[in-house]
């Protein structure tokens, strides 16, 4: 994803990684945050999102993770 965000870049086009977080579902069991509040966390890092930010990878809360 970072070589796509490289190669896109030239064209305006940025790329964001969203990681939703530990999610409360059948998958994810009872731990974690819950769906919305999932959803309400990545609409604000997508919201605040630049292509200077292109090729992070980002969780929900707008914390850069490492890759």
């Amino acid at each position: 994803m970072q070589g796509l965000a490289i190669a896109l870049r030239p064209m305006g086009i940025g790329v964001l990684l969203l990681h939703p977080g530990w999610v409360r579902t059948r998958m994810g069991g009872s731990g974690g945050i819950s769906p919305g509040e999932s959803v309400l966390g990545m609409r604000k890092v997508i919201d605040k999102f630049t292509l200077e930010d292109s090729g992070q990878f980002i969780q929900y809360d707008g914390t850069e993770l490492p890759w």
